[in-house]
């Protein structure tokens, strides 16, 4: 997924360019391409925290999932050291 993400960043960079070369109006690369950083970074933070909350569980879920049936107690107690190490 992430390979694709970057082809699509690259090919919006080189269309956005190639128009502004072009003399699209409202499409001039000179001035607005901190825009293009702006968005990058959204985009990487986004990810971050989208991959910080799936990954980091409380141990009230871990035990209720345990409970459920939905994860087995190895796992259980795997994910609860990992998350008292990650902080």
């Amino acid at each position: 997924m992430k390979r694709i993400w970057c082809g699509i960043v690259i090919m919006v960079v080189g269309l956005w360019i190639w128009l502004s070369c072009l003399g699209v109006p409202y499409i001039s690369f000179s001035k607005n391409w901190p825009l293009l950083l702006i968005a990058l970074g959204i985009y990487i933070i986004a990810r971050r925290v989208r991959k910080a909350v799936r990954t980091h569980r409380s141990a009230g879920v871990i035990i209720n999932d345990l409970e459920d049936g939905k994860i087995n107690a190895e796992d259980a107690i795997s994910e609860i050291k990992r998350g008292k190490n990650d902080r």
